[in-house]
Order: C-alpha cells, then sequence, then structure tokens
C-alpha cells in the first residue's frame, strides 16, 4: 500500500478553488485499497481527526498571513514528525510553505507538485519566492497540472514540462436533489426573464464590473444574478446605480450550497467574466456543466478556464474586459433558445466524460502508481540511512 501526504493550505474550513479540489480528491483516493491518503493542514485551531472511511487529517494552527500566504511553524514542525513516514508528498502550489518544508526538512519520498496556477498579482514579494518556487518544480518527481492549456502555456513550467501531466479538475455529483417544482418555483420569482448566473469572490481579477456594464447592452428581458461576497461590493453597487441597472442586475451575497446548486438548475446560462490567470480554471465552471448549463466566459492567456469551456460546443468564450463582446454573446443566446439547449446538452456529456471527482481520482491514483519505484527506492535509502 502507498501512503500519501497531501499538503495543502486548508482542508474543510474554507472555500478557493484548490482547497476545493482537495477536498474531492482524498476520499475518491481512499477509496482504493492500494492507496491511505492523509492531509497536513493548517485552520483557526489545532485538530487532528480521521476521515469517515480512511485516512486523518493533521490540522495545524495559522501563525502569520502574508497577503494569501498561510504561513506556521506547527506546520514545519508536524512536517518534521510525519513526513518520514510517506512514500509520496503530494504538495499543492503555489504556497511558500510547502517550499520551506521540504526545503528544511528533506522528504525520502517521491515529491508531487500541483501546480495550480502562476504567481500573478504578488508582483513585490515574488522575486524572493521564485527562488524557492524554481527550487520545488526542480526536485518534484512529477508535477500534475490543472488543464493541458495551464500546462502548455504557464510561463512558470518552462523546462520542467517533460516531467508534467495534465490532470483536469472534477467534482461529484449535486449533493442536493433538486426537483423540478422546486426550480420552476425560483424562477417564477423571476417570472420571464432571461437569468444569467454568475459566482465568485467580488474581487476585481473577477471580472463583475465588466459583467454590470455588460448589463446596460442586454436585451430588455436579460437578468443578472451575482452571488458572492467581497470588498469589490459597496463599488459593484455604485457601479449599478450609476449604469442605471437596477432592474438587470442583482448582488445576492453569500449562497449556501443548496441554494448555489438551486440557482445553477433555474438558470439559463453561467457567465465567468474573469480577466486574470488567477482564475486558472475556474471549478464553477464544471458545476454549471454538471447542472446541464451553457457557458459564456473568457479567453486568457495561461489559463484553462476556456479549454473547461469549449467554444462553440458548450458555449461561447470572449475577450477578457470587453463589455459590448461579453452583451453580444448573452443577447446570442437570448434570441436563440435551442442554442441554449444543445450547449446545455454538451454541458453536461463533457462532465461526464472529463470533470468527474472519479475520473480525477483515477488518474491522480495512475500517477501515483507510476512513482512507486521512486518511493520504493527512496524507502529503501532511508532505511539504510537509519541503519547506518
Amino acid at each position: 500500500m502507498l501512503k500519501i501526504l497531501q499538503h495543502v493550505k486548508s482542508f474543510q474550513t474554507t472555500y478557493g478553488g484548490v482547497e476545493r479540489m482537495v477536498e474531492e480528491l482524498v476520499p475518491g483516493l481512499n477509496r482504493y485499497p492500494d492507496l491511505a491518503v492523509d492531509v497536513l493542514c493548517q485552520g483557526p485551531k489545532m485538530r487532528d481527526y480521521a476521515l469517515p472511511n480512511r485516512g486523518r487529517v493533521f490540522q495545524v494552527k495559522t501563525d502569520l498571513a502574508v497577503s494569501t500566504a498561510c504561513l506556521s511553524w506547527q506546520d514545519f514542525r508536524y512536517w518534521q514528525h510525519i513526513a518520514a513516514r510517506y512514500d509520496i508528498i503530494h504538495v499543492h502550489a503555489p504556497w511558500p510553505q510547502s517550499n520551506l518544508n521540504l526545503l528544511l526538512k528533506r522528504s525520502y519520498g517521491a515529491v508531487v507538485v500541483h501546480w495550480h496556477s502562476d504567481v500573478v498579482r504578488q508582483r513585490v514579494l515574488y522575486p524572493f519566492y521564485k527562488p524557492l518556487e524554481r527550487w520545488l518544480l526542480q526536485r518534484a518527481d512529477k508535477i500534475c497540472v490543472t488543464s493541458p492549456k495551464l500546462l502548455e502555456q504557464s510561463a512558470t513550467l518552462d523546462g520542467f514540462r517533460y516531467k508534467a501531466v495534465a490532470i483536469p479538475i472534477g467534482i461529484k455529483e449535486a449533493e442536493y436533489a433538486i426537483g423540478e417544482e422546486e426550480i420552476r418555483g425560483a424562477r417564477a420569482c423571476y417570472a420571464g426573464r432571461f437569468i444569467i448566473f454568475t459566482l465568485g469572490r467580488l474581487v476585481p481579477y473577477k471580472g463583475f464590473e465588466y459583467l454590470v456594464r455588460a448589463a446596460a447592452l442586454l436585451a430588455p428581458r436579460g437578468l443578472i444574478l451575482i452571488a458572492g461576497d467581497g470588498p469589490l461590493r459597496p463599488k459593484l453597487e455604485t457601479l449599478i446605480r450609476e449604469n442605471q441597472v437596477e432592474e438587470k442586475v442583482k448582488i445576492l451575497g453569500r449562497v449556501t450550497n443548496r441554494e448555489l446548486e438551486l440557482y445553477m438548475r433555474a438558470c439559463d446560462v453561467f457567465c465567468l467574466p474573469s480577466t486574470e490567470k488567477s482564475e486558472a480554471f475556474g471549478i464553477v465552471q464544471i458545476e454549471a456543466m454538471r447542472a446541464g448549463r451553457p457557458l459564456v466566459s473568457t479567453r486568457i492567456q495561461g489559463s484553462g478556464v476556456d479549454w473547461v469551456n469549449q467554444h462553440g460546443v458548450t458555449g461561447f468564450t470572449v475577450e477578457p474586459c470587453k463589455p459590448t463582446v461579453l452583451a453580444g454573446a448573452l443577447n446570442q443566446l437570448m434570441a436563440k433558445p435551442q442554442i441554449v439547449h444543445q450547449f446545455g446538452t454538451n454541458a453536461r456529456r463533457r462532465y461526464e466524460r472529463i470533470f468527474t471527482a472519479k475520473k480525477m481520482a483515477e488518474q491522480v491514483r495512475t500517477m501515483y502508481l507510476s512513482l512507486s519505484s521512486v518511493a520504493a527506492d527512496t524507502t529503501r535509502t532511508t532505511t539504510a540511512s537509519s541503519k547506518g
């Protein structure tokens, strides 16, 4: 049996894309009898608990948050005590804590680096982090990337693609059963409107300001529902008033997981107007595809967003930061219900073919098994060293 340690910023305490992916992946991997997967993470307090089927979570308290990087001395201390138990260490990057842990305490097992995104916004701090980043990618026995497009276009992965593999993120089927009567009830609240749903933290790179500006150019029955909260909310509310689109744009605030699934099922189209490659994949897109909804998203250099949403197949992809073009794509769908239906059907099929949690776990397991000889060699080295 291969023993694996997943090292991630948080687990079951926050809702970021990386954390969501790991929460989908770990239970799927632990269903295989030849794998045993534990998690080392950070959170608001120290915890050590068992997962329902197999595996443990070692949660340590975060000591310091620098920009979006959480750092913890206890994280390193735990790493010192437990890392040698594992055949494979699977870290999620970019995150300086994993770099530091591996640098300060060598892991004798194989190392997998799961590359989620190039560093985009940290222009001041990134030059200090970059040498650690390069060292980590050199140290990795395998690099796992979330989409073929990110693998191809990531500048950071230049020189390392020979040991990289693209494994798309997957999610399980919807947790909540939403009946047709409930969907009709939700749609009745917006009787006759063409519902454009979007979801995300209200921060600049999500591009919601461009969606608000696009609202002024939408056909009269178009209605944009924005779920989420964040620091940009006051600015967006002001923008809605200035553009006089109060009847076309509603900010819902935070929604529960069940409400999210209801909106996904009740909407006509899902829109992801992100503007930067910080949006490297867009898990929310596959939630919409799971619900059989067409997509309108953006084409971003170095991001896999427009690989997930296939232009002309599951929806439309448009240039970012272009309200006129964004409105044009939405108006086209509004005018052609037959395309909406076909794109939605294609989206559901694409989810089933590529983006399920089971398929993700199968591919990660295959990657782990390909490293079993590396893990065995390092285990023998460790044993020999301890005897010496």
